[in-house]
């Protein structure tokens, strides 16, 4: 037993000394987890019952308990656990020390930071929620919160200001009507000296208690507001030297204009100060973007139909000045957004507040001195704070030069510090002088710092300038260069180190990859093609885990595809956008997809035929049927030998679209056409077309057909469709008891394999089963799970019939309202077999 680990704080994970438990039914799920929970007591049949199916199970409950009750142990039993779950003649249990679950170890952790490692997730987030399931949710959430604000007020108390601030940021936005963290918040800023942001938090403070609850801030808030306003400005040592005025200005426009916009010249700080004002926004970097929204919705990580879900969100658009016509539209679009955007140029849209941002002060370079009276001049005290070394009064009258002939831009400015571990101030201003003059500030701080790299450094430093949105540390090695020449770069603040998703990447400062890109570099090609590769590896990925981390690549994959379209290479065009198919149907990205697809059949090759392919499924899946049709067309004319797979998208076409005759005619020729896995498909979607055109038994033999040939291919996943396609039809032949079986099985098979559409819809069905057999209770949370996965898929065809079944078990006529609007839209009737239970609602 020491093996074992139950883990319930984030999704169910059970593992035993023979490896990981492998459960997929949401019932089974909660079954055990509530087991785990109350371990090792025993509990009743009728006490599991309340919890798997709430005040009114159904008849045959019991019968299904002893099912799930079995598969748990038989589950079990195959990571070595045989034993563990136990009958008696009181109910069931599981016979294990508590301290093998880790809600045990979590509520006897010594340290709230000891206590919080333990959480994944959302507590029993892969579970059905019921009754027992949302108290002990909120029990939990609770706890979470008592040690999150524990350890605020550790990180405090041992001066680490700045990571509680960090770690506070974080909770204020998710529980926004918590005052302590708001109090904790604007204290841990203000003993990190950031008096301007603890001000800033009061205020936001306030104004969500009031507007939301109607109270003014306790005495706490307020104590550290009237601490606040009593300190002077910070001075040098913070992360942002000066700008204090800027900061209060801009945080006071942010509260009456939806859009505020810093302008200014390259290098003057526009980032910074964005992201210092508002620490706690998502930054989306739109440098080496070609599509607004999609930048944006990547940065959320979330789809460009999400995009409207946002609402009162506050969004950093960093870097607009080559898109201000499409920003101008986004924020036009989305007027919910509140956006703060930097830009060399206003976007010129209603309502903009523009806010130019100066240089930092300098001093005049001709009036003498003392190096105390300088650093009354932000960029003076900027570059002492950044330089390496302390100076005296004899360095005065260089740095007061050099600061003045580098314009009082902060970026040049830091790049002259990091020099100074070499180079006197005076040398500085000798080498910047003699190379560039005045007029070139910005380019000379940065010549000059490539010209003290070392051969290696410098090579690479020109090669990293093809990447875009930031590169991994394996593209270095591609590029023929070497990690050491890397730390190089990094250590001379030519490259910049950060952490996404776990995973170290480098990036390089706008302005010093425009420099980077003048040095000539033959990399692109090499680069090109590692990407590629990338690509085609996370493609052939059978288990999909390469395709989700293609999404840090998103930019350096469109600048691939730009290369290889700018080299005339139609062939790794092609090879791209067959490889990233999959990556945007995973990912929900098929507009994107179908864009750069319409750019790749610009071109000809020997994928082209695939390519069409590709966009007709993708075209499919946006319900866009004219194109999927015509892609198909040109691919059957292209390639004949892809006629099954385009005769069946071609057949889902016309299914979706009412014409039944139209589509069983497809299916017949891509099972002529096809492999025997092929032919098993079309079988299997004749068989789905008939159940929707109310041909039951003939949907029925067609169905069994296909889950026997694939079952003998070796097809589970295929086969679990055709057994779900079964289960509703033996529904709608009046079968409860089948249905329910088989569509159990089949979602308890979907979630094992982890197949999103399948357990989408699987849950679709079992909803109207629940609804149908009179418990709308349950069949509540198994539609509005299934609607929330079809959005996120983009399947508006699926989400009209969910939105219509929804609706019949809670009365809410606006739903019909907007499936309706869907199905016009797309024009996708309502499918026969559904027509009058759509009726009914």
């Amino acid at each position: 037993m020491d093996q074992l680990d139950v883990r319930l704080l984030g999704p169910l994970e059970v593992t035993g000394p023979g490896g990981v438990l492998r459960l997929a039914g949401t019932r089974q799920r909660s079954l055990l987890a509530l087991l785990a929970l109350r371990a090792p007591s025993v509990l009743p049949a009728a006490r599991l019952i309340d919890a798997l199916w709430g005040t009114e199970p159904p008849p045959t409950a019991l019968r299904t308990l002893h099912s799930h009750i079995a598969r748990v142990r038989s589950a079990l039993a195959a990571i070595g656990l045989p034993e563990v779950l136990v009958t008696t003649s009181a109910g069931y249990a599981l016979r294990i020390d508590p301290s093998h679950v880790d809600v045990t170890r979590f509520e006897r952790a010594p340290s709230p930071r000891a206590a919080l490692s333990l959480w994944r997730g959302d507590p029993l987030t892969d579970c059905a929620v019921s009754e027992w399931a949302s108290a002990e949710i909120t029990r939990l959430h609770e706890a979470r919160l008592a040690a999150e604000e524990a350890l605020a007020r550790q990180e405090i108390g041992r001066g680490a200001c700045g990571t509680a601030a960090a770690q506070l940021e974080r909770l204020v936005v998710s529980h926004p009507l918590r005052e302590h963290f708001w109090e904790l918040l604007a204290d841990a800023q203000l003993r990190d000296g950031r008096r301007a942001d603890a001000l800033s938090t009061v205020r936001r403070a306030r104004t969500v208690l009031v507007e939301e609850l109607g109270v003014d801030p306790g005495p706490g808030l307020r104590a550290v507001e009237a601490e606040a306003l009593a300190c002077p400005p910070p001075d040098a040592g913070t992360g942002l030297v000066g700008r204090q005025r800027e900061t209060q200005d801009v945080v006071r426009l942010l509260e009456t204009s939806r859009l505020v916009t810093l302008t200014g010249p390259a290098g003057c700080g526009k980032s910074r100060l964005a992201q210092h004002v508002t620490p706690s926004s998502r930054v989306v970097d739109l440098t080496s973007a070609s599509c607004v929204e999609d930048a944006v919705a990547a940065a959320f990580a979330i789809t460009t139909r999400e995009l409207s879900t946002l609402g009162d969100t506050l969004v950093l658009l960093d870097n607009c000045e080559h898109l201000r016509a499409e920003c101008a539209a986004f924020t036009e679009a989305h007027p919910r957004l509140r956006v703060l955007a930097t830009s060399r140029e206003p976007l010129a849209v209603q309502g903009e507040t523009v806010y130019p941002l100066p240089p930092l002060a300098v001093p005049d370079p001709d009036v003498s001195r003392s190096l105390a009276e300088l650093a009354a001049y932000d960029a003076v005290r900027l570059f002492l704070d950044r330089a390496a070394h302390t100076y005296t009064d004899a360095d005065a009258s260089a740095i007061a030069q050099l600061c003045a002939a580098l314009d009082g831009l902060p970026l040049a400015l830091e790049l002259a510090a990091a020099r100074t571990s070499v180079l006197t101030p005076a040398q500085v201003v000798r080498r910047q002088r003699d190379r560039f003059g005045l007029l070139e500030p910005l380019r000379a701080a940065i010549a000059w710092s490539h010209d003290l790299l070392t051969p290696p450094e410098r090579a690479l430093f020109a090669d990293l300038a093809v990447c875009a949105g930031g590169f991994p540390a394996d593209l270095v090695e591609a590029l023929g260069s070497s990690l050491d020449a890397l730390t190089g770069l990094v250590a001379k603040s030519l490259v910049r180190v950060s952490r996404v998703a776990g995973e170290t990447r480098f990036s390089m400062l706008e302005t010093v990859q425009a420099f980077a890109t003048e040095q000539q570099s033959s990399a692109h090609a090499r680069a090109a093609d590692f990407f590629l590769c990338l690509a085609e590896r996370a493609e052939a990925d059978p288990t999909g885990t390469l395709l989700n981390e293609l999404r840090v690549e998103h930019a350096n994959l469109q600048r691939t595809m730009e290369w290889f379209r700018s080299a005339g290479d139609a062939d790794k065009v092609l090879r791209l956008v067959v490889a990233l198919t999959r990556y945007w149907h995973r990912t929900g990205n098929y507009g994107e997809g179908r864009r750069w697809l319409a750019v790749a059949l610009r071109g000809s090759g020997p994928l082209r035929g695939k390519a069409l392919a590709s966009a007709a499924a993708l075209a499919l899946l946006e319900c866009d049927y004219a194109e999927a049709v015509r892609y198909a067309r040109d691919g059957l004319e292209t390639d004949p030998s892809l006629a099954g797979r385009l005769h069946r998208l071609l057949g889902s076409v016309a299914r979706e679209r009412g014409h039944y005759e139209a589509a069983l005619h497809h299916y017949q020729e891509a099972a002529r056409a096809s492999n025997p896995m092929n032919a098993a498909y079309a079988r299997q979607l004749a068989g789905a077309t008939s159940w929707l055109a109310g041909d039951l038994a003939v949907a029925e033999a067609d169905l069994q057909a296909s889950l026997k040939s694939l079952r003998e291919l070796g097809d589970r996943r295929g086969a679990t469709s055709s057994l779900a396609y079964l289960g509703a039809v033996a529904w709608y032949r009046g079968d409860v008891t089948r249905a329910r079986g088989m569509l159990d099985e089949a979602l308890d098979t979907f979630g094992e394999l982890e197949f999103k559409e399948g357990i989408a819809w699987a849950l679709n069905l079992l909803g109207v089963v629940e609804h149908g057999t009179g418990n709308p209770r349950a069949a509540r949370p198994l539609l509005e799970r299934s609607l929330t996965l079809h959005r996120e898929l983009g399947d508006r065809w699926r989400e009209a019939s969910v939105l219509e079944a929804l609706a019949r078990s809670t009365g809410r006529r606006e739903l019909l309202r907007e499936a309706a609007a869907i199905r016009s839209r797309i024009g996708a009737p309502v499918p026969i077999v559904e027509r009058d239970l759509a009726r009914s609602g």
